[in-house]
């Protein structure tokens, strides 16, 4: 293969060489070959493009502010009261980190939770009957943090974009460092089985010539077969790759990043205690869908230093 991006746009953008660095660093890749730089400078151009879409998908952060009602924003559905908002924002020590610096006076920040749907009995009015005992599906959010603050969105931006790349290209040798961990796990296992067989074939020499007891014929049989198993089991595990093949296995995943994570839209109607229904009120969120196994709702907030001065009276001085 050849790669011609020497001259490219990729090698002007500083995210894109920060993040390269970091993955070469990470994974011992050598960046001195002009092939192997350029190969993950256009795998992590093409991974940033596809993040920074999302991030501009999720569109303007929603401006948090004490003084302004709720009812126009998603807040009633995403905590069960406005304490538990504040209580929430009071802990969110990245958004206190951001107005630490007296000179800041916004942060724009990510809130990611988990959607759970779920069905609860309650009332129904059709007209002048009111029914009781009814399904109804609702939904809450749950596992609330927040993941990422900066004083502006275009840092934000440079912020998750960096942190999404450096996520996916970690999903190539993960499987790599796990297996490492646990070969190295057998090993360790491997020399105390070592050191335990040794002191039993002491003990059988010392019965000779009569015959070992049980017990011990017992113990010796079950140390060979745990040996056996420990060396079933690390030939099982994945071989360390040249750092080719783990070049290649991670530009895989960085050119085709959609594959692994993704934005989906979500529409419903929500009225009181989280109920789905027809007359209920319209909210629009994305999920963050990492892979076949997690998925994250997403938003876009801001806040600026009067509100976060609320929170944290102690930055006023």
């Amino acid at each position: 293969m050849k790669f011609f991006f020497r001259n490219s746009a990729q090698d002007k953008d500083p995210i894109v060489t920060r993040i390269a660095n970091r993955i070469a660093a990470d994974n011992a890749l050598d960046m001195s070959d002009a092939k192997c730089a350029d190969a993950l400078a256009e795998a992590v151009q093409a991974a940033c493009t596809h993040v920074r879409a999302m991030i501009d998908e999720l569109g303007e952060p929603f401006a948090l502010d004490r003084a302004k009602g709720t009812g126009s924003a998603l807040g009633p559905i995403l905590f069960d009261s406005r304490q538990d908002a504040v209580d929430a924002l009071r802990s969110a020590s990245k958004i206190r980190q951001v107005f630490a610096d007296p000179h800041v006076r916004q942060c724009v920040f990510l809130l990611t939770m988990h959607r759970r749907e779920y069905v609860i009995f309650g009332t129904e009015i059709e007209g002048e009957m009111v029914r009781r005992d009814v399904m109804q599906d609702a939904v809450e959010f749950r596992d609330h943090h927040f993941s990422a603050a900066a004083p502006s969105l275009e840092e934000l931006r440079d912020l998750l974009t960096e942190n999404m790349v450096l996520f996916l290209a970690d999903l190539a040798p993960e499987r790599l460092r796990r297996d490492e961990r646990v070969r190295t796990e057998i090993h360790h296992s491997e020399e105390m089985l070592k050191a335990q067989m040794k002191t039993l074939d002491y003990a059988l020499r010392e019965s000779r010539p009569f015959a070992a007891p049980a017990p011990l014929q017992a113990k010796v049989s079950q140390g060979t077969r745990e040996m056996e198993g420990l060396l079933k089991k690390l030939s099982t595990l994945s071989a360390k790759p040249d750092p080719g093949k783990c070049l290649q296995e991670i530009r895989d995943i960085l050119l085709a990043p959609q594959r692994h994570v993704r934005l989906e839209q979500v529409e419903m109607r929500v009225g009181d205690f989280g109920v789905k229904s027809k007359t209920g009120k319209f909210v629009r969120f994305h999920e963050c869908i990492l892979g076949d196994e997690e998925r994250l709702a997403v938003f876009l907030a801001s806040m600026d230093r009067d509100n976060a001065l609320y929170l944290w009276p102690e930055l006023e001085g």
